[in-house]
């Protein structure tokens, strides 16, 4: 079967797409897999390692390094997600959205079924057109009104208020994007729709939500069409099979340190990332322990290594974070599922979008004392969690339980499954 996936964002978007696209090929079938990376990062030596055709849709008008670390630093002030998407839509989405579609139906075209991202509806609109079966693919759980889940950004006020907040939500995710897409759909002779959040975001046939079914709360009734497949672990698609020598001889015969990374919320700008870095040097130095951070340092970075702290550029999650006793991160999708999959407690420092949501579900699991947004990040806050974990094996002990049954799944096997059942279920 000759298959097409899209999709859009950051690394965290694009890794469970890479992770489904080998697992097909290694299937048997042919797969295309169109990017468009916020940070224009290069899978190309990925691509042809696994044999799948990677085409890169850059956005043409993508902000500069500079402009992102202003971003970076607006965004602590905005806490309404609706705010945030008005953003990201802005900058980041919408002027894509041309190349994205000319390459959606090119895509669909020459396959016999696609995938895409949530957020991708040129590529629902384009396999319409096209007559082809689709598939959504969610990194994240709370996409879809229930009784249990308040929409990410909304205040606890117990269960009588959800679904007031989840109409609220449609509303404000309709006012951002139906205007636009509906453009789209009349520009190309579709009908319109009438809701973003189940319309555009999702679809008909297969909604395929890439979490596991042990972060999942089990008292959800999913409808039909949405299928918890589980985390999509891109772990075998790392070209880095082991630790370079300067991290084994940090790890070795010492306590186990606290990984700390933002991923892509840290941009190459050593003006914009180095009061965090401050901010964790200080936190180690409160708690008296070790740690390793990850920063986008560059050949002219003047900071330098300690005897308890590590600076490294990138480092596989699935090779580093089994050896860490805690992890501090940003709460991206993948960032918080390779944790739980290595049974590492953490502590989420969200950023934007449905990070804090990530952190409360971290905090539900038993797993994480607590989170904070990044405008409330400091020093204090820092080390009262991190030594609340290494005081209380509970939280480790629920990240192991999690793990265990996180390792028992194989969510690009489920993924795949429910792909061909589709494939097979509908008109030929």
């Amino acid at each position: 079967m000759k298959i097409g996936l899209q999709t859009w964002g950051s690394e965290g978007d694009i890794n469970p797409f890479i992770a489904l696209a080998a697992g097909l090929v290694k299937r048997g079938h042919s797969v295309k897999l169109c990017i468009t990376e916020v940070s224009e990062r290069d899978y190309f030596s990925i691509a042809n390692q696994y044999g799948f055709e990677l085409i890169n849709v850059p956005n043409p008008m993508l902000p500069s390094v500079d402009m992102m670390a202003q971003m970076g630093e607006a965004f602590k002030a905005i806490r309404d997600p609706s705010e945030q998407l008005k953003i990201i839509n802005k900058y980041f989405f919408y002027p894509a959205e041309s190349a994205m579609f000319k390459s959606a139906k090119e895509l669909c075209s020459t396959s016999d079924l696609v995938v895409r991202h949530i957020f991708c509806y040129p590529t629902q609109l384009a396999a319409e057109m096209a007559d082809i079966p689709v598939a959504t693919l969610y990194p994240v759980h709370n996409i879809l009104p229930n009784r249990y889940q308040a929409p990410f950004g909304a205040v606890n006020f117990g269960r009588w208020a959800i679904p007031i907040w989840w109409r609220l939500a449609q509303w404000l995710i309709n006012r951002v994007f139906l205007k636009q897409i509906n453009q789209l759909r009349l520009q190309n002779d579709q009908k319109i729709i009438n809701d973003v959040l189940t319309e555009a975001w999702g679809n008909e046939s297969l909604n395929l939500i890439a979490v596991s079914h042990a972060v999942c709360p089990p008292q959800i009734n999913w409808p039909d069409n949405y299928k918890v497949c589980g985390f999509l672990n891109p772990t075998e698609l790392y070209q880095t099979k082991s630790l370079n020598t300067e991290i084994l001889d940090f790890l070795k015969n010492q306590d186990a340190p606290v990984y700390f990374t933002f991923g892509s919320m840290l941009v190459p700008n050593e003006a914009s990332w180095l009061k965090v870095y401050e901010i964790w040097k200080e936190a180690i130095q409160r708690v008296g322990c070790r740690a390793i951070f990850q920063l986008p340092i560059s050949e002219s970075t003047t900071i330098k290594n300690e005897s308890n702290i590590l600076i490294v550029r990138r480092v596989p999650h699935n090779l580093i974070f089994p050896s860490c006793c805690a992890i501090v991160h940003h709460g991206g999708a993948g960032t918080t599922q390779s944790s739980l999959l290595a049974g590492c407690p953490s502590i989420v420092v969200a950023h934007i979008a449905d990070q804090p949501f990530w952190g409360s579900e971290l905090k539900r699991l038993g797993v994480s004392p607590g989170y904070m947004r990044k405008n409330e990040m400091t020093s204090g806050l820092l080390s009262k969690y991190i030594s609340l974990i290494l005081k209380d094996s509970t939280y480790r002990n629920n990240a192991m339980l999690i793990s265990n049954s996180m390792k028992r799944e194989n969510g690009i096997d489920t993924a795949i499954n429910l792909l061909n059942q589709l494939r097979n279920n509908s008109p030929k």
